[in-house]
């Protein structure tokens, strides 16, 4: 009985009136008020519909935007895509299908300015799975103007509806092939309503005049429907229905309303009382959607939608071996929009270099086209990473137990880890590790570097030795003990224990810090001379009395001075093949007898250079100076050392009048 009531009622709208109203209708809110989500309407579990989110209102303009979409019934349906506008170039997307996704966009081409309205900022593809209502809920997580200041906005929830499975309805064909519900030639009033913006770049709506529909218009306002469409089960309950019929150029674009594939323009179809969502689209052309609002009481206009041709430029990407792009080949951009091509190359390798348009350019990726108004190309190539070379050293290499190493890395080429291993058992992933040996022993060091383009090791054989430390004893022994006055002594520093300080007390009021120095007794007697030395765990000393005795002089007493100046610290000087002493801080003063046989011969031995050997040309007077220059010449470069080298006589010695101070 019902179907035959709905039958009835459906044929009696063709033979009478259908009223539908198709016109555009405008949103206006306060500027930059909220985000709103469009009611989404799914024809049945299994299918589905498109639900945009659109910014009212761009007053201070819009730079980039954060939103979260949320079903509150995830048992009605499922966010199963997201599609941006164009010009969201800069944009990101929870992972799909989900109950709830974040959006992000970013006006990167500043091509939403202040004072624009009804911006289309995401389309959501909503799958139903179960008949039912359920909220779209809409939090803005964050909106900046076009200079990058965050300002605050409210979102607007939208609704989701998943109906019933319709009923069948008798299908006839139009005239163009497609399928549709009511004669192609049928006069119908429309009034499209839309809320969404049309998909850029938008196509033409135009209203058909009254006087060119087959129908006059008059025959609708004289049938009214719902004046006795009555539900004979059902008394004094209305089932309001009205007729969405639709052309398009070109003509045979494909036609999907509240998310159902309808058939081909021209078409015709019954729909009930109120809003759904159409979809126009066609090959090659930008396609057109919005809300359409069925009615059943206004007085009809036939709509006419014109979708501009698009226009789309090709990209060609490629690359040469060991490496690919993404996306790769002939890649369609359309007009004014961005494409990402995204470089990767095979292990142990690195993107060398990339041409676009012919040009080559530093690598670089990703590789962003922008605003694309032409054909491009984008050729990559590839170049081996060479692997790392290992190399270290350490701050020293032997000492007494326990010994603490700093170890330095000198790898050169790209390293992402290292291992160094010290040769007792222990390791480090550091770049420059400190390392104790507690033990004593010999231990190989090695350090290997991975990096990209592969491994590298360094060993060290025996590189680290470790001594049992000996016990801190003080000693020291003297190269002359007895002789007559002014009396040179060298001291030798025989201690053990690895001492770092040294002070020698020579008994005649004078003191040394030097480890093994050189000193003048100027004056007879008998002296004792005590050394003190200090280490880390301790200090000691050892005194030994009446080591030196210096006898008044044989020979009359006149003396003069040679003051030796030499660069090689440390350096013996010998007169007449006997030894005066070192060279401290540069120089070193020897006394001479005057009145005895002269010295002819001075010799001067030095590590790292060659022996001096020279002959004496003056001789100083009593309480003279006489200052010898030294050149010594460093040893080959082969590392051998010769015997000695001549010199020219030292003709520029300088005299200087007056006692020298004794050292």
């Amino acid at each position: 009985m019902q179907s035959a009531w709905r039958e009835k009622k459906i044929w009696r709208g063709y033979a009478g009136v259908v009223l539908l109203v198709l016109a555009l209708a405008s949103c206006g809110h306060a500027a930059g008020s909220e985000i709103r989500a469009t009611t989404c309407s799914i024809p049945s579990p299994g299918e589905t519909g498109e639900c945009t989110l659109i910014l009212d209102r761009v007053s201070p303009g819009l730079s980039e935007f954060e939103v979260q979409v949320t079903l509150e019934n995830p048992a009605i349906g499922k966010i199963t895509g997201i599609r941006f506008p164009s010009w969201a170039n800069l944009n990101s997307k929870s992972k799909v299908p989900a109950d709830s996704v974040v959006l992000k966009g970013a006006d990167a081409g500043r091509k939403v300015g202040p004072g624009q309205s009804e911006v289309v900022l995401a389309t959501l593809t909503i799958r139903g799975d179960a008949t039912g209502t359920c909220g779209i809920q809409v939090v803005v997580l964050g909106m900046k103007d076009e200079a990058g200041s965050p300002y605050l906005i409210a979102g607007k929830d939208g609704t989701l509806t998943v109906r019933e499975p319709p009923e069948d309805i008798p299908e006839r064909e139009s005239s163009a092939g497609s399928s549709s519900l009511l004669p192609h030639d049928m006069g119908v009033q429309i009034i499209l309503m839309p809320t969404l913006t049309p998909a850029p770049p938008g196509p033409e709506v135009t209203a058909v005049p009254e006087e060119s529909l087959p129908i006059p218009p008059d025959t609708f306002r004289e049938n009214n429907i719902g004046s006795d469409d009555q539900d004979p089960e059902n008394p004094g309950t209305e089932e309001k229905t009205g007729v969405l019929c639709t052309d398009s150029e070109p003509g045979g674009a494909k036609v999907t309303v509240d998310g159902r594939i309808i058939g081909k323009t021209p078409l015709c179809i019954v729909l009930d009382e109120g809003a759904h969502h159409l979809f126009v689209s066609a090959e090659g052309y930008s396609p057109w959607e919005g809300e359409v609002f069925v009615s059943s009481t206004e007085q009809p206009n036939r709509a006419y939608i014109i979708l501009e041709e698009e226009r789309v430029y090709t990209i060609t990407a490629g690359t040469g071996t060991h490496g690919s792009v993404h996306p790769s080949g002939s890649v369609r951009v359309g007009h004014g929009e961005s494409a990402v091509f995204t470089f990767s190359p095979d292990p142990g390798y690195r993107l060398g270099g990339i041409q676009i348009d012919g040009v080559w350019y530093d690598a670089k990726s990703p590789v962003l086209f922008e605003d694309v108004t032409t054909n491009h190309s984008l050729w990559g190539t590839f170049t081996p990473i060479p692997p790392p070379v290992a190399g270290f050293s350490a701050n020293r290499t032997e000492g007494y137990a326990p010994l603490g190493v700093l170890f330095r890395d000198q790898t050169t080429g790209e390293v992402s880890g290292m291992l160094w291993e010290f040769g007792d058992n222990t390791s480090s992933f550091e770049t420059s590790p400190v390392h104790t040996y507690v033990r004593t022993g010999s231990y190989t060091v090695s350090l290997e570097v991975c990096g990209a383009g592969g491994c590298n090791l360094s060993r060290k054989e025996h590189y680290i030795i470790v001594r049992e430390k000996e016990p801190l004893i003080a000693d020291f022994t003297a190269n002359a003990t007895f002789g007559p006055a002014p009396l040179c002594v060298q001291f030798q520093d025989n201690s053990t224990g690895n001492p770092a300080s040294w002070y020698w007390d020579f008994g005649d009021g004078t003191n040394s810090t030097g480890p093994s120095p050189c000193h003048l007794f100027a004056a007879p007697g008998i002296y004792t001379v005590r050394l003190i030395i200090v280490a880390d765990d301790g200090v000691t000393e050892a005194a030994k009395e009446g080591v030196v005795n210096v006898s008044p002089q044989v020979i009359g007493g006149s003396v003069g001075f040679f003051e030796v100046r030499c660069p090689a610290e440390g350096a013996h000087v010998f007169l007449d093949g006997r030894y005066k002493g070192p060279v401290e801080n540069g120089s070193l003063t020897i006394p001479v007898y005057v009145t005895a046989t002269p010295s002819r011969i001075i010799q001067v031995k030095a590590e790292g250079y060659l022996q001096y050997y020279g002959y004496l040309q003056d001789y100083p007077m009593e309480g003279e100076t006489i200052v010898l220059e030294i050149p010594l010449q460093p040893a080959l470069s082969n590392g051998s050392v010769a015997a000695r080298f001549q010199v020219p006589p030292l003709m520029g010695n300088l005299s200087l009048s007056g006692s020298s101070p004794l050292v």
